[in-house]
């Protein structure tokens, strides 16, 4: 190591003709303006939705990565679709979508349905009107990506904000489907460790990444342990991410959400405890949040008839008027 009090340890070899230091040192007047912001809650913290036992733990922030980790078949995807729908509804986030294992047909009707509390089909045939509705409203908020390689769907992200598309986030579901692209070698390991790194820099200074992922072969197998990140497969994304949580399924439609490592807790979020189990209890059509005895029913019909993002006059259907966000004390 050299000393930096000691000019003479600087060799003029050390340096490439192009290279200057300065422009890597991070400047402390800059730092200190956004702590100040931060001290007057002027930096934007996470996105919450208004459902305060789920909002402690999990919030949609900018500029980070996310890693999701679950088996095959126990809700991973679904879950995601349904927070990114309440986030939508609730703060009117544009998501731009890349499924690798999922139709981007039955993505949008699966959408649609948590959106309008009812399957889509009977609504298009009592209500097209509200259908259509609808449909234009997941169109605005729901870009989807036909890539096979994680490089090609930054890009094209990348191509979208530049076009002026207010994208929050870009989903990649599920990343061990994609081929890198930065890097194909045939080492996956070293590849993925390569590509991981290019995806959390680029996140970093543009908008955020949430990629789900299977666990590795042993941990899917063995049924009756519960998924953690560290079973993730290969591990590069979860090393990476700011990020980590997992899904389990406990019983038929109940997956316990759990939140294990939040890097930077000043803008919201945290871990969860094992005693206090985070389930969203979902059907085809509606879902319930519930810690505890806190218990918040049909919260995707709650959000669309308070926030009301279509400007439709809900009182023409009577058979929704009863619903309502109820918590057991």
């Amino acid at each position: 190591m050299f000393d930096i009090d000691t000019p003479n340890s600087f060799k003029e070899e050390d340096f490439k003709d192009d290279f200057n230091y300065k422009n890597h040192i991070v400047n402390s007047n800059s730092i200190n303006e956004n702590v100040e912001k931060f001290y007057k809650g002027e930096i934007q913290k996470g996105f919450e939705i208004g459902i305060p036992c789920f909002d402690k733990h999990f919030v949609c922030k900018e500029k980070s990565l996310y890693a999701l980790t679950g088996r095959k078949g126990d809700g991973k995807t679904t879950i995601y679709k349904i927070i990114q729908l309440m986030q939508s509804i609730v703060n009117n986030l544009v998501w731009v979508v890349a499924f690798q294992e999922n139709s981007d047909w039955s993505s949008k009707v699966e959408y649609l349905q948590y959106f309008l509390g009812d399957f889509a089909i009977d609504i298009k045939k009592s209500n097209p009107k509200l259908h259509k509705m609808a449909s234009d409203w997941i169109d605005q908020h729901f870009i989807f990506l036909d890539v096979e390689t994680i490089e090609e769907a930054i890009k094209v992200t990348e191509c979208l904000i530049k076009d002026g598309v207010n994208a929050h986030g870009l989903f990649l579901d599920p990343v061990n489907s994609f081929e890198f692209g930065y890097k194909d070698t045939g080492n996956t390991y070293n590849d993925g460790v390569y590509s991981s790194k290019k995806v959390l820099r680029w996140c970093k200074k543009n908008i955020s990444i949430h990629v789900s992922q299977h666990p590795n072969m042993t941990a899917a197998r063995n049924n009756d342990k519960e998924i953690y990140p560290i079973d993730a497969e290969f591990g590069f994304w979860n090393n990476k991410a700011h990020f980590t949580w997992t899904v389990n399924r406990s019983e038929q439609n109940n997956n316990v959400i759990s939140v294990h490592n939040v890097r930077e807790k000043l803008t919201g979020g945290s871990s969860t405890k094992s005693h206090e189990d985070l389930i969203i209890e979902w059907f085809p059509t509606k879902i319930n949040i519930s810690k505890g005895n806190e218990v918040y029913e049909n919260v995707i019909q709650y959000l669309v008839r308070k926030h009301n993002p279509l400007n439709y006059d809900y009182d023409y259907l009577p058979e929704t008027k009863e619903i309502i966000n109820t918590i057991s004390n």
